[in-house]
């Protein structure tokens, strides 16, 4: 299927150049038609390179054989004439981070009303747990990029633990350590915290945005479709 500039209207052009979130728009063979800035800074892509009528391989080879899962879902959209949402964690932006990204794909109709293929639109993604809907909090997305601290790696990935009311016990599990050695780093960490419980340890913990931060080698490359 050959580009044709007008399948995409101006009004949706300008409104796709002036979206703070990462959009692009791809024919029914994942082929490009168009992609805003935002989309180019999240798969970190100079702003010249030339995407129309290229598939992510052509310009992004190192991507190739992951984003072939996104193409399957594309074909879904397509067939039924509906919208998806997947939950895709990639190394993203010119740093190259893993993080968690939301990809809505909606089907894209030209301007007679043509089925011509895909629109998506990522957004990084925010947690949010019952419990915190609950006490009124306000979702939060999560960061891999470490503030400021005088926490070392390992006490970091404790707090994440603990911060999300994972057991003593788990924890010893996961990081195979023994459940004394676990329990004297969280001892290490209140203390240096000046914090006396768990009130204060949360407090502590969400004042200084530790909350925010998850460990990167939790996190590993996938494509999840969400119910």
């Amino acid at each position: 299927m050959s580009f044709n500039p007008k399948d995409i209207s101006n009004q949706m052009i300008y409104l796709l150049n002036n979206h703070p979130h990462p959009c692009h728009i791809r024919d029914k063979t994942s082929h490009y038609l168009y992609m805003n800035l935002a989309m180019r800074e999240l798969l970190n892509l100079p702003k010249g390179v030339p995407i129309e009528e290229k598939g992510l391989s052509e310009i992004k080879p190192d991507m190739k054989g992951f984003f072939e899962g996104i193409s399957q879902q594309e074909k879904v959209v397509i067939q039924k004439e509906t919208s998806v949402s997947l939950l895709i964690t990639e190394h993203f932006g010119k740093d190259h981070r893993i993080q968690p990204c939301i990809f809505d794909i909606h089907p894209f109709f030209n301007q007679s009303g043509q089925l011509i293929g895909t629109m998506a639109e990522a957004r990084q993604c925010q947690f949010f747990s019952p419990l915190e809907y609950i006490q009124g909090k306000s979702p939060k997305t999560l960061t891999t990029q470490l503030p400021n601290t005088m926490f070392t790696q390992r006490e970091l990935e404790l707090i994440f633990y603990f911060y999300h009311t994972v057991s003593q016990r788990e924890v010893a599990e996961v990081l195979n350590l023994s459940h004394r050695t676990v329990d004297n780093k969280l001892r290490g960490i209140d203390k240096k915290m000046g914090v006396f419980n768990q009130e204060g340890f949360k407090k502590y913990v969400e004042e200084r945005g530790l909350n925010k931060v998850i460990p990167d080698h939790l996190l590993t490359s996938s494509i999840k479709l969400i119910d």
